[in-house]
């Protein structure tokens, strides 16, 4: 897989034209349609579906695009840091976040990072679940936002708790799980509206799948990542399950402790801050303001 490939992909994807994406790539239509052959071939699937008329992408790609557009971020920021004298002064951290959740949590954070470290050039990347741990193997990012489920080490480096989550409901002020102070599992009657299992951290696909067999399949409502889950909660359509964490609660939901559901770990994930300032008080921070709100 190269960049050209990627280029390609995001272009076509972008017009859904290969005659346009060919005409803003500056190149021709058939090197466009070998690019897009050739990573298919590589990947093993279809990316588009093609007729004389449309050009559609399939399911892998619409979830491949975040991958490719992530996967040429990278590309542009290390070339603008290679290119620019004045980066030797300043300092950078690059943080991986699965989803808005975990970027909710990060400003306060960082406003007081750049308070100790004027120079910090925060890096924050929003990366599917399955690429994130390949990333922090490879040192493209530094730290990882993560959620654990009874396993709290980590292959690739360093597991730092920050809170214990208890699993709540989370609904709109109108619906009539608002008005409880606390629910058990056998009152989650109604719809639920559930992350797609690529696209939620382990802990999450656990306790929304283990609700959604507990219950009619009529009433469970797949539709994608967390934004998309949280933005149908707001209208109204169905309540849905996540791991509260305080400090990163959506303004005008509602959030419902529910029994019966183990806690969850949210912490962060690292290599190694030895030698490395600004992650350790990355960390120390963090663990102060998440685990005390």
């Amino acid at each position: 897989m190269n960049t050209i490939q990627l280029e390609c992909f995001v272009a076509v994807a972008e017009f859904l034209n290969f005659t346009k994406a060919a005409e803003a790539l500056k190149i021709t239509q058939p090197a466009v349609s070998h690019q897009i052959n050739s990573l298919e071939d590589e990947l093993g699937t279809k990316l588009f579906v093609r007729s004389k008329k449309k050009v559609h992408l399939t399911k892998a790609g619409m979830q491949f695009i975040g991958d490719a557009t992530s996967i040429l971020g990278i590309e542009v920021s290390a070339k603008a840091r290679l290119n620019d004298n004045e980066e030797a002064s300043r300092l950078s951290l690059a943080i991986g976040c699965h989803n808005q959740l975990e970027l909710n949590i990060l400003p306060p954070i960082l406003r007081r990072l750049r308070a100790e470290f004027p120079q910090l050039r925060p890096n924050l990347k929003l990366i599917p679940a399955e690429a994130m741990e390949n990333l922090l193997e490879d040192e493209n990012i530094q730290v990882m936002l993560s959620m654990r489920d009874g396993v709290l080490n980590s292959g690739i480096g360093t597991y730092r708790e920050l809170l214990k989550c208890p699993v709540a409901c989370i609904c709109a002020p109108d619906h009539p799980f608002a008005r409880c102070e606390v629910l058990e599992e056998e009152q989650l009657t109604g719809n639920l509206v559930l992350c797609e299992p690529r696209r939620a951290p382990d802990p999450v696909f656990k306790v929304q799948s283990h609700a959604a067999h507990m219950r009619p399949a009529s009433q469970n409502f797949f539709c994608g990542g967390y934004e998309n889950v949280i933005a149908l909660v707001r209208a109204g359509v169905g309540f849905t399950l996540m791991p509260d964490v305080p400090v990163a609660r959506e303004h005008a939901l509602c959030y419902v402790p529910v029994t019966g559901f183990d806690a969850v770990s949210f912490g962060v994930v690292y290599k190694s801050i030895r030698g490395n300032p600004v992650l350790r008080r990355f960390v120390e921070i963090a663990q102060t303001y998440v685990g005390e709100a």
